[in-house]
């Protein structure tokens, strides 16, 4: 029961359509992608290796959500174990990631990691095909995803068949 209301709201999130700001900053688009994030953490079957500390989404390089990560996961607990940010200027300081995002402008000069229990997201045209396993587009005004599968198996990764309907496997 609670994953078919995690899947419905996944669906939900997917169908919201995205309205710049007066600011001409587009925070909803980063709303529902830190949304995503998080529910990531509940339709992926991770490795032993994951631990049993806190669940770890990382940002790497520049940080396009504001607070928007931060409150969405705050308080949050996931099969037992809390959920926290981190923030990584460089590669070398990821350590017990689980999630990673990596930003548009991080990608080029940055590489994707293939790390065994590393789920990677990006936001920028050929992530997927640079080794990324999930990477975010807005298509038609909404956020949508693209998977990777081989990519995340190659990461010891299991994603559920409920987030692969909703995404499109690539």
């Amino acid at each position: 029961m609670r994953r078919a209301l995690c899947v419905i709201a996944l669906t939900l999130l997917a169908a919201v359509p995205l309205r710049p700001d007066p600011s001409g900053e587009d925070r909803l688009e980063y709303q529902v992608k830190a949304a995503f994030l998080f529910n990531f953490l509940k339709f992926i079957e991770w490795p032993p290796t994951a631990g049993d500390g806190p669940w770890v989404i990382g940002v790497l390089g520049t940080d396009p959500f504001g607070q928007a990560l931060d409150q969405t996961v705050r308080g949050k607990i996931v099969n037992g174990r809390p959920v926290e940010v981190r923030r990584y200027s460089r590669l070398s300081e990821v350590k017990d990631c689980n999630i990673l995002f990596i930003g548009r402008a991080a990608v080029g000069r940055i590489g994707i990691p293939v790390q065994p229990g590393l789920l990677t997201v990006g936001e920028a045209p050929g992530f997927l095909k640079a080794g990324g396993i999930v990477n975010f587009q807005i298509d038609d005004n909404r956020v949508r995803f693209e998977i990777q599968p081989a990519a995340a198996r190659s990461a010891g990764l299991r994603v559920s068949a409920q987030l692969l309907k909703l995404g499109r496997a690539f």
